[in-house]
């Protein structure tokens, strides 16, 4: 038998999470396990019933919803002995879709009774004190999450896409100064993704070779370009192709920061707060429940 703590909130998610997190619950106690439920909300209550769950030695803390709700998880989690698992019922899951978590609720449940855990890291971000799961995007992206938020739920991952089109029509290259590692890159962009997953915006596979347990964070830059260019990349970050543009560079690095406009941050699909912001790697920061190979 397993100790599970399962965290949901009643508005998250396009599916509300609350109703999902009922049937996770009802299943696991079906299979024989002991579940205690936790509902919150706020952010804040959220955060303290997880913390809460953790110091009282939960073996897994399910996190119901989208990647907001893994973020305030996996911060109560990090360095903990308790697995995180997840069961995605958000807007984009793109934290569960880079790990192969089956979006699907009955398959994810599955995942929890007979999945393995592995190791991943962590983006530490400062001067925020925060911890993100997937990625975090301070340029053109950042605009298209912002746009995102505002649009009906019922839009689910297509609101990224959706966001995507006024944003591309009021199009401007911004400066930005970065440091990757100490060495210093200053670059005309568009686009700039500090990058732990492979995918974020609904299903946009922006870092194709970012490997959540290899210690670095993927740094996307895509430099200046039109508007018409600025579409065929991003018919090709679905499939990840747009990394063969000249557009686009890759950079790998263990402490990114950057600075440039005047921006806010965003971190898995939530605001983090205005540039600049130190990224640095937390390596094998928590455990996740994963499918078994």
């Amino acid at each position: 038998m397993t100790r599970y703590a399962v965290l949901h909130g009643p508005r998250s998610g396009r599916r509300g999470a609350g109703a999902v997190g009922a049937v996770v619950v009802a299943r696991l106690r079906a299979a024989g396990q002991q579940v205690t439920e936790i509902e919150a909300a706020t952010r804040e209550a959220a955060q303290t019933v997880c913390r809460r769950a953790v110091e009282e030695g939960v073996e897994t803390l399910v996190a119901v919803g989208g990647d907001g709700v893994v973020q305030i998880a996996a911060n109560a989690l990090a360095g903990s002995s308790t697995a995180l698992g997840i069961v995605p019922a958000g807007t984009g899951n793109d934290n569960a879709r880079s790990l192969d978590i089956p979006l699907k609720t009955d398959a994810a449940v599955q995942t929890l009774l007979t999945g393995v855990r592995r190791p991943v890291d962590l983006i530490h971000v400062s001067p925020y004190d925060l911890h993100v799961v997937g990625s975090v995007p301070c340029g053109l992206d950042a605009l298209i999450a912002s746009r995102a938020s505002t649009l009906p739920r019922w839009l689910g991952a297509q609101s990224y896409t959706v966001a995507t089109v006024p944003e591309i029509i009021r199009l401007r290259p911004m400066d930005y100064r970065l440091e990757l590692d100490g060495q210093v890159l200053e670059t005309r962009a568009l686009v700039v993704a500090v990058c732990n997953m492979p995918i974020y915006g609904g299903g946009m596979r922006i870092a194709p070779e970012a490997d959540p347990g290899d210690g670095l964070l993927d740094v996307i830059i895509i430099e200046a370009v039109g508007a018409a260019a600025a579409v065929q990349l991003l018919k090709g970050v679905f499939s990840g192709r747009h990394a063969e543009h000249p557009a686009v560079r890759i950079e790998r690095a263990a402490t990114v920061s950057v600075a440039g406009p005047q921006l806010t941050a965003y971190g898995d699909g939530d605001p983090i707060g205005p540039l600049p912001v130190d990224c640095t790697v937390v390596p094998a920061a928590l455990e996740v429940m994963v499918p078994l190979r």
